[in-house]
């Protein structure tokens, strides 16, 4: 498994150095709802655009595992709960077992 993070990091690095070694001169206009950026540097739009994208993913994942982490504890808690119950089948006698059943 390291070695397909470490394939897959040099990949995504080898990509964003070959991107902004081709735009390195490249200048944009930047328009947001209230504010325009006039000759900025297409590296740098480059990367904060990687880091939100980065930040937005980082976000999602977290989310995602605290809800498998809450997951997993109720299936613990019910696991414990049917444990219990199971015990106290195993420890009665077969004429209450009997009793029990219609």
């Amino acid at each position: 498994m390291w070695v397909i993070r470490t394939i897959l990091i040099l990949i995504i690095v080898a990509i964003v150095v070959g991107i902004s070694i081709y735009n390195a001169n490249e200048r944009v206009t930047i328009d947001l709802i209230r504010r325009s950026y006039v000759d900025v540097r297409l590296v740098v739009v480059l990367y904060w655009a990687f880091l939100a994208g980065m930040a937005v993913a980082t976000t999602l994942g977290m989310t995602y595992v605290v809800k498998l982490h809450a997951d997993l504890r109720a299936q613990r808690r019910g696991r414990k709960r049917l444990e219990v119950e199971i015990s106290s089948l195993r420890n009665r006698t077969i004429d209450e077992l009997d009793r029990l059943e219609p």
